[in-house]
Formats: structure tokens, sequence, C-alpha cells
């Protein structure tokens, strides 16, 4: 490996590790007072931007960065099986907490409904950028066993939910780890990260369909 190619994946490996850390900030930084009382969704554009920038970065700057970072285009046959199991997941998933936890299903309020499935696709997007294409990415380019890498990279994305942490929402939070861990596995058996997306977007829509109502009370 010559200079160049060793300084290119320094300053993707950097790039990396920045993006983690931005996750790990993202409350504070899409609900920051400058931003509240001025324009508030002025804080979500700009931490959804910075997710957008350094990942081109990071596929710029990587050899075989598309591929590698399973952005590249998948087979329909295979892509679509795994999302519709991934709904199906997600709708069991919503219903057993509605019915175990609050013994009722309360949807969330059709007025809130449209801002928050926005906010759900864009966290969708980002979080599977940040995690399956690009953390679960570096680990196997860097040569982890790829059951090492999707068990790291759930693991991370548990930690990541800091707020789950501190409320010790257990169930959320071996949510979050399992639903990083299947996102990252059909992400790895399709090439794409496309199916963690969707799926992943189908489990916060799911979850709000049988119980938002009582979850927008007490924030995941």
């Amino acid at each position: 490996m010559d200079f160049q190619e060793s300084l290119r994946l320094s300053i993707a490996l950097g790039l990396t590790i920045f993006l983690v850390l931005l996750r790990f900030d993202s409350e504070r930084i899409m609900r920051s007072d400058y931003f509240r009382y001025r324009t508030p969704w002025l804080g979500p554009l700009s931490y959804y931007g910075l997710v957008v920038l350094f990942a081109i970065g990071i596929v710029v700057i990587l050899p075989r960065g598309r591929a590698q970072l399973f952005l590249a285009a998948a087979d329909p046959k295979t892509l679509v099986p795994i999302m519709l199991l991934f709904a199906v997941v997600a709708l069991a998933n919503a219903a057993a907490l509605a019915f175990l936890r609050y013994r009722a299903i309360l949807p969330l309020p059709a007025p809130l409904l449209s801002s928050r499935l926005v906010g759900a696709a864009a966290n969708a997007f980002a979080e599977e950028l940040q995690f399956r294409s690009i953390v679960l990415g570096m680990m196997l380019f860097g040569g982890l066993p790829t059951g090492v890498a999707l068990i790291l990279q759930a693991l991370l994305y548990g930690l990541a939910h800091r707020r789950l942490w501190d409320e010790r929402d257990w169930y959320f939070l071996a949510g979050s780890v399992l639903l990083g861990y299947g996102a990252g596995l059909a992400t790895v058996t399709t090439g794409s990260v496309i199916p963690a997306m969707v799926g992943h977007f189908a489990v916060t829509a799911s979850l709000y369909a049988f119980a938002g109502g009582r979850l927008r009370r007490a924030p995941i």
C-alpha cells in the first residue's frame, strides 16, 4: 500500500469515526436552542445534511466506495422478499408492544402523522447510511469476519441510543440492537443498504400506527 492510498484510507476512517460521533450528538444538534427559537426545521436539516456530506466524502475517498459501502444497485428479486419480511416483523413488533406494554392500540394522532413520517424516513435514511453502509462497510473492508462485523455494528448502534440507556428502557434497547443486526444482515445478504432503510422506516411507522399515541408522551 503506497502513501497516497494509506492517506486516503486514514481520511476515510477519520470521517467514519466522526460520522458515528455525530450520531451520538444528533439530538443536541437537532434540538439546539439556537435552531429552536429561530427556524426549528434547520436543526434536523443541518444534521442530516452533515451525514450526507460526510458519507459522500467517504464514498469518494474509499476505493470501490459505492460497492464496498453497499450503495450499488442490487437484484430486485432479492430486495423485495427481504423488505416484505422486514415489514411483517415490524408490524408484529409494534402490535406486541401495544398489547403487552399499553394493553391497547393507540395510533399517532392524524395531525402529527405527516411530520412524524417525514422525520422517520429521514432518520431511517441517515442511520442506515451511518451504521449499515459506512460502519459495516468499513469493518468488512478492514478484514473483520462478517459475523463479527454484524455484531459489533449492532452493539454500536444500540450504544448510540443514549436516551434509552438513561431511561433504562430495555425493550427498545434490545430492539435497537436487534434492528441493527437484522438491518446489517439484510444489507450483507442483498449487497444493498436499501432494504435496511425501508425496513427501518417500516419499524418506526408501525410503532406510530400501533402505539404512537403513547410514544409521543414518552419519546423513544
